[in-house]
């Protein structure tokens, strides 16, 4: 469709919109407009195939959210692509429903994904973004492919590049490196090999690197339960803490909270969203409770446990050794005092950064920053800028739209409401209001109030 030319192109070929990248997110907008039989769209992504954290589908790992969280059920529920009906056409529906679980594996979610891609036709995988510019009134984004160049003419863009693998400046060469000795826990599926390894230092106290310690803790004794390596778990933080799941807590990521947060002053939001790390960056209570008694059944008897957990410990520096080891080198937080730990290999779960993609530098004159050098982007998810026509964000708005911007549960909301936009009709009918509390003052009955944020308020939040 519409192969490399730089003319002209005639109005039929101008698609409503481009979307760029095909993660849970932009796939939930691709089955939407197909769900409502909008066919103005395509959607590009460099991946050959569908696949959602390769290196975290882990054995036994499940979604932090339930099913629900689907690709379109939370707009859509009768939607063809939804889970159930996944699950119907699998034959799984009644192991399902004595599953008696709303917390689905996390496989069988990106199987599902996979699913729903294989029925979109608007879906271009093996199409890698190298240029988007405007031409002839219109965004011109040009791919690479097996077979050469292809070009795209949109009215609109849907950017779901989403966020990538982050770590620390000590960490950052020697990934390159040493791929097989340094990693994020995204490689770790596909990258770690614990064979010939005797100390292992996992970072992090989030749901990854927890998920991380449970599998290697599965692997650490042979059949004759000899142990084959030493396992660390170093946090800088206050400890290894559940996250916050109550059922008010959750109302954190809903459409009203993320309309509330958004009319905040932005000095506000960006105090606001370091203090609600426990909102999406804690570990799973199941998770917790499953590490602990497995520590707890191995020390039974005054067996001894090559296990050793730290919190407070901020690393701050890694040298290689002559012998092939990597000295780790920490400062405790609380005490000031410095020590080292010599390991064969570490995995680090330092979270996930959002980056502007280089094949937005054609626009970069066009876009339209704050003083952090953030895209400014609105309640709609419109990217401020100079036209034509709109960018939307999908998954690069934690600065302007708070805490759920990566959440799945809001994410066939948020699809739906740039599909209403993309298609100038309501496509979708979108709750008033959906959560039992308020989030401003004073208001009791908007969805959306306008805040009047008092200095008592920012000290709450």
């Amino acid at each position: 469709m519409m192969k490399a030319s730089a003319s002209t192109p005639a109005a039929g070929d101008v698609l409503d919109v481009v979307g760029i990248g095909i993660g849970p997110f932009n796939l939930s907008l691709a089955a939407l407009l197909a769900e409502a039989g909008y066919g103005h769209a395509v959607f590009l992504e460099r991946k050959p195939r569908f696949s959602w954290h390769p290196g975290m589908l882990l054995e036994g790992t499940t979604l932090q959210v339930p099913f629900l969280a689907d690709l379109v059920s939370l707009v859509a529920p009768t939607s063809r692509f939804s889970f159930l009906n996944y699950l119907q056409a699998h034959d799984r529906l009644y192991k399902f429903y004595f599953f008696e679980n709303f917390h689905i594996p996390r496989r069988e979610y990106d199987h599902y994904c996979q699913w729903v891609s294989g029925q979109l036709s608007s879906l271009r995988f093996g199409s890698e973004v190298v240029r988007v510019e405007v031409a002839d009134g219109c965004y011109r984004v040009t791919t690479r492919t097996a077979d050469g160049e292809s070009i795209y003419h949109a009215r609109n863009l849907v950017l779901g590049t989403g966020t990538q693998p982050w770590m620390p400046a000590c960490l950052q060469a020697l990934t390159q490196r040493l791929p097989g000795k340094v990693m994020h826990t995204a490689d770790y599926a596909h990258r770690f090999d614990v064979s010939g390894k005797q100390r292992v230092l996992v970072l992090g106290s989030g749901q990854s690197a927890a998920e991380v310690v449970q599998a290697l803790l599965g692997k650490q004794f042979d059949d004759e339960d000899v142990p084959q390596f030493e396992l660390n778990w170093f946090t800088r933080a206050a400890g290894f803490l559940p996250m916050e799941y109550s059922k008010l807590g959750l109302e954190h990521f809903t459409p009203d909270y993320t309309a509330y947060f958004h009319g905040l002053p932005q000095d506000v939001k960006d105090r606001v969203v370091p203090r609600q790390g426990l909102f999406y960056k804690g570990i799973s209570f199941k998770t917790i409770s499953d590490i602990y008694d497995c520590l707890y059944h191995r020390s039974t008897c005054g067996a001894p446990l090559p296990v050793n957990l730290r919190t407070f410990s901020e690393l701050h520096h890694v040298e290689p050794t002559v012998d092939g080891r990597l000295d780790a080198q920490f400062m405790h937080q609380q005490t000031g005092q410095s020590f080292s730990i010599e390991v064969d290999a570490i995995i680090a779960g330092s979270g996930y950064r959002q980056t502007l993609p280089a094949f937005l530098d054609g626009l970069s004159d066009r876009l339209h920053y704050d003083e952090k050098k953030r895209l400014k982007i609105d309640a709609e998810y419109h990217v401020s800028h100079l036209g034509p026509g709109q960018i939307f964000m999908q998954n690069g708005e934690l600065h302007t739209h708070g805490i759920g911007a990566p959440d799945l549960g809001l994410g066939a909301w948020r699809a739906a409401r740039i599909a209403n936009q993309v298609a100038g009709r309501e496509l979708y009918r979108l709750p008033s209001r959906v959560a039992f509390q308020a989030f401003g003052a004073g208001d009791t009955s908007s969805a959306s109030p306008t805040p009047t944020t008092s200095h008592q308020e920012i000290e709450a939040l």
